[in-house]
């Protein structure tokens, strides 16, 4: 029975690999509240849109809100359709992002280097990686872009071999422009540009192209057009703001590093399997023209996002794909002394992110049930007891998949049971909704979770603080100062005094906000006071 069941999954092992993942992404998915800022905002907008029935016009706390096209709060909304407006429907769909993204992997490996084994060991390898994790745990745009970037790709390389394929090729384009606009266009043309390079190849324009410009327009261009028909600032404002200001402000969006941020970051968030690259650096090789693609790719999308003032970590993911299929078809070629000394380098690894949960839990730097730290011990054991039987190359797989895994459902635990240490204001939400308020006064911090959470009005006291600053430019009523003061302007400060309401409200800031004089006047009423992490709630 046992070698019949090891039989179907060793011929199955794609199809294993990837239920395992799914439900393992899957459980208590909804378990933890929304985090401060970026998930807790796409997770607004979503509901936003299906309570006003608007899918056309993101608000965000009722201000138009047209940072991004409006793709991933579509699939947002469709994941409250099926699951309900909570977390779970927030993020569902990030989990069949992942399926799709480890899928494409794999056909991309298979069509490049037609080598099973290391197409398998490039889906491994992707998973394992914190920074894919990262992306598909917490609700942004950047999965799903990730995803179709990793579409148009896959299809534009089988558009080389055979035309029918320009259709997916242009809608993959058409919805990862429906999702960030044209940033989509930065992997996928750097690609092409090497490999047209390295291929000895001049651009051709065909018949196919023109429909498929047909097709990228017809499924992207609709929403462009219908906005800035409407209102041609929000042109002005895509061109502008979004785009050139990204590129050489930076004070754009408080997001401003310097060029050496990802030369450090990236090879940290590719922990553990980039060390594998430094243990067998001399035997690494890069011969094959399609290595040579890959890897030429990689820096290329590094080096221009490098370029650009304003960086996040999550704005080179679409490099990784091309990182993890060089990585993974380079490998491959290493004897087997060298996935021996792989593997007890990930049972040291594994072995000190246990000590660390472990310390982090004793010295209560995390609260969390003593239990939960078993999952990570299961992962280590079951990998070094349990797989003594397969080749190095297979125990060193297995022992990546399995212990990430642990390491997802352990997060899992820990995010859920530390939601304010994550900034998820949800405790206080809850909190809130036992008392009989009205109004959420919320200090210079604009707080969308608070809006996701209660049925009352968040007000925000922007004094500063760059999450409040609103995009009130498109507004065509002043409907919004009911709940949003500026208190950059003294007329601001004059009209909150006069319309700051102390019953039935609450009054919540950060521990580390210097409160003006008149503010603490406006306080001095309220009766209670409550500490939640970072978080100081006055109320009665």
């Amino acid at each position: 029975m046992k070698n019949k069941l090891l039989a179907i999954i060793k011929n199955q092992l794609l199809l294993f690999i990837l239920l395992l993942i799914f439900i393992s992404t899957l459980l208590q998915l909804g378990s933890w509240g929304l985090t401060e800022t970026s998930e807790a905002r796409y997770a607004q907008i979503a509901k936003e849109m299906i309570e006003s029935g608007d899918y056309i016009h993101p608000t965000k706390m009722g201000i138009l809100h047209y940072h991004k096209p409006p793709l991933t709060y579509y699939i947002t909304a469709l994941g409250y359709q099926l699951f309900g407006i909570n977390e779970f429907g927030a993020r569902f769909f990030l989990s069949i992002a992942l399926i799709i993204q480890l899928v494409l992997i794999y056909k991309t490996s298979q069509l490049l280097f037609q080598n099973k084994r290391a197409s398998i060991l490039a889906v491994v390898l992707y998973f394992s990686t914190p920074l894919i994790l990262g992306s598909i745990r917490n609700l942004t745009t950047d999965a799903y872009l990730n995803t179709f970037v990793l579409m148009a790709v896959y299809f534009w390389l089988r558009y080389q071999e055979n035309k029918k394929y320009f259709w997916l090729f242009y809608l993959s384009l058409g919805l990862g422009f429906l999702t960030k606009g044209p940033l989509v266009f930065i992997p996928i043309l750097v690609f092409q540009l090497v490999w047209l390079y390295y291929h000895r190849t001049k651009i051709k324009f065909s018949k196919y192209d023109l429909w498929g410009i047909i097709v990228f327009f017809l499924t992207c261009g609709w929403w462009y057009w219908r906005v800035i028909n409407e209102n041609p600032l929000v042109f002005d404002y895509f061109t502008g703001n979004q785009i050139y200001q990204r590129m050489v402000s930076n004070d754009a969006f408080n997001r401003g590093k310097p060029f050496w941020y990802y030369l450090v970051f990236v090879p940290v968030s590719l922990f553990p399997w980039v060390a594998y690259l430094f243990m067998s650096f001399k035997k690494i090789t890069v011969q094959s023209k399609k290595t040579k693609i890959l890897v030429a790719t990689f820096f290329v999308i590094i080096l221009i996002f490098s370029l650009f003032k304003t960086k996040l970590i999550f704005y080179i993911l679409p490099s990784l794909s091309f990182l993890t299929l060089f990585v993974s078809n380079t490998l491959i070629e290493l004897e087997e002394k060298y996935w021996r000394k792989f593997t007890f380098f990930l049972y040291g690894y594994f072995s000190l992110i246990f000590v660390a949960a472990l310390i982090a839990v004793l010295l209560h730097k995390i609260e969390l049930n003593f239990l939960y730290i078993l999952i990570l011990a299961f992962g280590i054991l079951i990998t070094f007891y349990g797989l003594k039987n397969l080749s190095w190359f297979y125990r060193n797989m297995y022992t990546l998949l399995i212990n990430t895994i642990a390491l997802v459902l352990f997060s899992t635990t820990v995010m859920s049971s530390n939601e304010l240490l994550i900034n998820s204001p949800k405790p206080i939400a809850n909190f809130i909704n036992t008392l009989p308020t009205k109004n959420i006064y919320v200090y210079n911090y604009l707080l969308p979770s608070m809006s996701f959470y209660t049925q009352k009005n968040v007000i925000t006291l922007n004094n500063g603080n760059y999450t409040c600053k609103r995009e009130v430019q498109f507004e065509k009523n002043l409907n919004y100062l009911k709940t949003y003061y500026n208190l950059e302007n003294k007329e601001e400060i004059a009209r909150l005094q006069s319309d700051f309401k102390i019953q039935n409200s609450v009054f919540l800031f950060r521990k580390k906000e210097t409160l003006p004089e008149y503010i603490k006047a406006e306080l001095i009423p309220f009766k209670n006071k409550k500490d939640f992490g970072k978080w100081i709630l006055y109320y009665n």
